[in-house]
């Protein structure tokens, strides 16, 4: 089990939109991670061009005397996900008229409504995209998780939050395709029960 500690250097913090917000940079301490002997060192900065965090870089100390670095326990060394557990530990969430609350808070209190409106979920949809996105992890897969929906559902609210103009600038490949993918299906004829879909295997 790794031990992954997390130190903010810089307490200016960068606003990426939709009540999200991350520090500027801070410093990533990791001990027991698999098949490093050693503590990863990372410094971890919010890139204003690329609109995510990143790590600007990366040492490896050895664990002990007679032990050494060599180059392949520096390919063991998980990057981007280090990059991705300490950025969901610094970033925080304000909403409309609430302070500015840590990402966990924020993700339980997402999880344990019940009572909102679908516009209201179409909003956690694109707060929960727009974190994702800024910490470099699957966006789709987020919003499915934390609202407990299929990633073809997550696809949709994100379609109609683009269409009111909350997420233009957040629909990444990924989503872009399974919307074009999901107008496909919707396009095709519909075929009666029992009808042959394609060729059979059998034949």
């Amino acid at each position: 089990m790794s031990d992954v500690a997390v130190e903010v250097t810089d307490n200016e913090r960068i606003d990426v939109s939709d009540g999200v917000s991350i520090p500027k940079a801070w410093d990533v301490v990791a001990t027991g991670e698999p098949n490093v002997a050693g503590a990863i060192h990372l410094r971890v900065v919010f890139d204003e061009q690329l609109r995510r965090t990143v790590a600007s870089s990366v040492r490896l100390d050895r664990a002990e005397e007679g032990a050494e670095v060599t180059a392949a326990a520096l390919r063991d060394v998980r990057v981007q996900y280090l990059v991705a557990v300490s950025s969901m530990r610094v970033v925080e969430v304000t909403r409309a008229q609430s302070k500015s609350e840590p990402l966990r808070e924020y993700l339980a209190e997402v999880k344990s409504r019940t009572d909102r409106t679908y516009e209201e979920t179409v909003r956690d949809a694109v707060t929960l995209y727009r974190i994702a996105a800024t910490v470099n992890l699957a966006p789709l897969k987020l919003v499915s998780e934390q609202l407990g929906v299929s990633v073809s559902t997550a696809t949709r609210m994100m379609a109609r939050a683009r269409e009111a103009g909350l997420a233009v600038d957040l629909i990444t490949r990924e989503t872009h395709n399974r919307m074009r993918a999901d107008n496909d299906e919707q396009m095709r004829p519909h075929q009666p029960p029992g009808s042959p879909s394609g060729p059979s295997i059998d034949r």
